[in-house]
């Protein structure tokens, strides 16, 4: 049952319209407009990732690398990429968010930016990482499309910013997860890609210890996922710091490259990639002595999986990159338990199945195993994280090169809360993904009141938590900008 709300007066606000009044476990109430005291918003704990952008030096690093304004009227570079970060870090999906982003009026007193923008003029900005002129991929032909001036400067950006975190955070070892993901798209430009549907298949490489993404190349979804790899490594190793000296990547088949690896071996880069199972490496693998497999246990060393056995195979494919005297590389190869398939009148018996990973690198090949297989807890998360937590699920334009900036701005977004986590947040705030943390403290409802000549951002005292999250991570960056 449903009933009419008389419209009445609510003491401040208001005349409150009709509405109905529903029967729920909640009290009953109206809906009003405050015309008292404005300054609400629902993103209290958002400056704080603002302020981050400008105290690890990522605002610096706009204004020194993007050169993409031909005049001086509207945003800076830097406002811009700072817009797109607070658009993000909010839980924008879209440009039209900006105007929502715009409706949120205590915001809108602590940023002035929010005051100089539009969904309109954020596409533009966005286009001006696009070249109409370059030649992208069709259907049956693929194609890895080089960086515009733009893109390449948003990537020294962000190569910026993780140089930042080490700085103020220094660890010895790079462990570098690379691979790709479809990201759907239904607009027209996209292409199809290997699973059917429109979008696009960027790759990303995620540095384990930093948790950051220290490099990321969009990619139309036709382009096969071990199209262009050796590149984009060797991009990845650059983009991190000098003095990280211990680097090792982990990858899945699309990085088993014969020149891939061998570039990374004789650059004393340990790695573990998913190896193909060639019917010459399933041959050698039906040669090893039954007494040579052991059962995989799990890492933590409980038994495994019944049947799930693994051995050393003494594999040594055709390599036309190896020099006289360089060392073959590991073959360690996962016999896969048998399982039962449904088969027709003329099938023979069911042949073994193998997987295998390919690696430089020395100690006990279990471990190694476990070691190749974490990447699958890191970099698919990074990928989710992307999709569901800085808005690269969806992309604004039908410009290839806009697209592409918004997932490198999106990246861009993550890696600052990376940092902040690393950083300011207290350790029990240290593993909350940004769509948990945007529930508990970024996006809390507060009132941006005026007073002794400064904005105060008022909270609730049932939100004592969220504000000592705020106070602490502002402390934290205090210390960081003084330093």
């Amino acid at each position: 049952m449903m009933r009419k709300c008389p419209s009445k007066k609510v003491a401040g606000t208001a005349e409150a319209v009709e509405q109905p009044v529903l029967h729920s476990t909640l009290e009953r109430f109206v809906y009003a407009v405050d015309r008292t005291d404005h300054g609400v918003t629902g993103q209290a704990g958002l400056p704080v990732l603002l302020e981050a952008f400008h105290t690890l030096g990522v605002a610096a690093a706009c204004q020194e690398e993007l050169k993409l304004k031909e005049r001086r009227r509207g945003p800076t570079e830097a406002e811009w990429v700072e817009l797109f970060v607070g658009l993000h870090g909010a839980g924008g999906e879209c440009l039209e968010d900006i105007e929502r982003l715009k409706e949120d009026d205590g915001l809108r007193r602590l940023w002035a930016v929010l005051g100089k923008v539009s969904a309109r003029s954020g596409l533009d900005f966005l286009l001006r990482f696009h070249d109409p002129k370059q030649e992208g991929s069709t259907p049956g032909r693929a194609v890895i499309r080089p960086e515009t001036a733009g893109l390449a400067a948003l990537g020294r950006v962000n190569k910026r910013l993780v140089a930042a975190v080490q700085r103020h955070h220094p660890v010895a070892r790079a462990t570098l997860d690379v691979d790709a993901s479809i990201h759907a798209c239904d607009k027209k430009a996209a292409l199809r890609t290997y699973e059917g549907e429109r979008g696009y298949q960027p790759v990303a490489a995620y540095w384990v210890e930093q948790g950051l993404v220290v490099a990321d190349q969009f990619r139309d979804g036709n382009v096969p996922a071990g199209m262009g790899n050796a590149e984009f490594v060797r991009q990845a190793l650059a983009a991190l710091p000098p003095e990280v000296r211990e680097r090792h990547v982990r990858g899945d088949a699309a990085l088993y490259d014969q020149h891939l690896m061998r570039d990374l071996d004789r650059d004393a880069v340990g790695f573990a990639i998913s190896a193909d199972v060639t019917a010459q490496l399933r041959a050698e693998a039906g040669r090893v002595p039954a007494a040579a497999w052991a059962p995989l246990d799990n890492a933590d060393g409980t038994p495994g999986e019944p049947g799930r056995l693994w051995a050393e195979v003494p594999f040594v494919p055709e390599d036309p990159t190896a020099r006289k005297g360089e060392r073959p590389y590991r073959y360690l190869v996962i016999q896969l338990p048998s399982r039962e398939r449904q088969g027709d009148l003329f099938d023979g018996p069911a042949r073994r199945e193998y997987a295998a990973v390919v690696t430089n690198r020395t100690g006990a090949g279990d471990a190694l195993i476990h070691w190749h297989r974490e990447k699958c807890g890191t970099i698919e998360h990074v990928h989710d994280w992307i999709k569901h937590d800085v808005g690269g699920r969806y992309f604004p334009s039908s410009a290839f090169g806009a697209n592409a900036a918004w997932y490198r701005l999106a990246v861009l977004t993550l890696n600052l809360y990376q940092a902040l986590k690393t950083l300011a947040l207290p350790e029990a705030r240290r593993d909350e993904r940004l769509g948990t943390a945007r529930f508990r403290w970024l996006s809390r409802a507060g009132r941006v009141v005026r007073h002794a000549r400064r904005y105060v951002v008022v909270l609730s005292a049932l939100a004592a938590d969220a504000l000592a999250t705020c106070v602490g991570a502002r402390a934290a960056l205090a210390e960081i900008a003084s330093g």
